[in-house]
Parts: C-alpha cells; sequence; structure tokens
C-alpha cells in the first residue's frame, strides 16, 4: 500500500511540475478545438497506467511528452487533418511597432521540415534536455543532437539569406542616379 501512496505522491507532484507545459504543448497544436485540457489528462493516465502496471519511468517529464506526441498525432489523424502542426504561432498582443525578422522567422521556423519543427519547438519552447527529448521522440541522443543541429543550421542558412536578399533589395541604387557618376 506504501507503494501506491509513493506513487500516487510522486504523480501529483509530475503534474504540477507538467502539466502546463503539457498544456501549452498541446495548444500550440490544437488551438481552437478546445481539446489541451483532455489531452493533457490522457497524458496523465497513461503515465499513471504505466506507474501502476510497475514499469519504471526515469524521466516522467520526457516520458509525458513522448506520450503526448503520440496523442496529438492520434488526434490530428481522428480529425481527418495532416500531422503537420507545428507551423501555428500562438497570437501575442501586438505592444510595438512589429519587428520584420521576427515574421520572417516564423515563416522560416514553418518552412521547416516537421521533425526539425518538432525538436526546434521540444528545445526552445518546452526545454527539454537532449535526453528528455530522445526519450519523447523515441530516438537515440545522438540523433537528437545531429536534427537538432541541422534544423538550426537549416534555420540559420534561410534567416541569412531572407537578410541578404533584403539588405540587396533595400541597397540597390537604381540606374537613372548612376548616370551623374559616370565620366
Amino acid at each position: 500500500m506504501k507503494q501506491a501512496e509513493a506513487q500516487t505522491a510522486d504523480l501529483e507532484a509530475v503534474f504540477r511540475e507538467c502539466a502546463q507545459d503539457l498544456g501549452a504543448y498541446f495548444a500550440r497544436r490544437h488551438s481552437g478545438t478546445g481539446a489541451a485540457d483532455d489531452l493533457v489528462q490522457e497524458s496523465f493516465l497513461q503515465l499513471a497506467r504505466q506507474l501502476r502496471a510497475g514499469q519504471a519511468v526515469s524521466s516522467p517529464r520526457a516520458y509525458l511528452f513522448g506520450i503526448a506526441r503520440h496523442l496529438s498525432l492520434a488526434f490530428l489523424r481522428k480529425q481527418g487533418r495532416a500531422p503537420e502542426p507545428l507551423d501555428a504561432v500562438p497570437e501575442q498582443p501586438a505592444v510595438a511597432e512589429p519587428d520584420d525578422r521576427l515574421e520572417a522567422a516564423r515563416e522560416t521556423i514553418a518552412s521547416l521540415p516537421a521533425l526539425q519543427r518538432e525538436i526546434l519547438d521540444l528545445r526552445f519552447a518546452h526545454s527539454l534536455s537532449y535526453a528528455d527529448m530522445a526519450t519523447a521522440l523515441n530516438i537515440p541522443v545522438g540523433t537528437v543532437r545531429s536534427r537538432l543541429h541541422h534544423a538550426v543550421a537549416l534555420l540559420r542558412q534561410r534567416l541569412e539569406a531572407d537578410e541578404t536578399d533584403s539588405a540587396a533589395a533595400g541597397l540597390a541604387i537604381p540606374s537613372t542616379n548612376l548616370s551623374r557618376y559616370e565620366t
């Protein structure tokens, strides 16, 4: 009986620590559906079932994000939507003049392959460690590092190309003005 009480206490602590992050994870993928709370609850139910069955979970947070990923994909399939949910960016209230670079970065991230967007999301939006991402995605840590490296490199390359194109367009001197510099 003491083991069950300890697991319940542990599950409550994990819930306090992770429920908000999981809610944000689901809200980013399923905005407007009202499903985030139900999916968070289902994630914790699945974790509780695993603990009750005696399965050892070394990182409950990573394990929950793995469950969340599978639940999210299943929900999208059930809704008849393509499992490419990471291109939506939550609306932020406008406080200052919008930065064009921010919109360009969002568009560039949205254009990345789904797995690379997911790796970036888990790392930067949800602060998962490499080991936790590996657990959540069910891939080796080395693969996580490689995919994250390639995603960041591709993102950097595309943003630099966009910035170079924008700078070239903004600094171009019209040909009509060149005549006064000719000798």
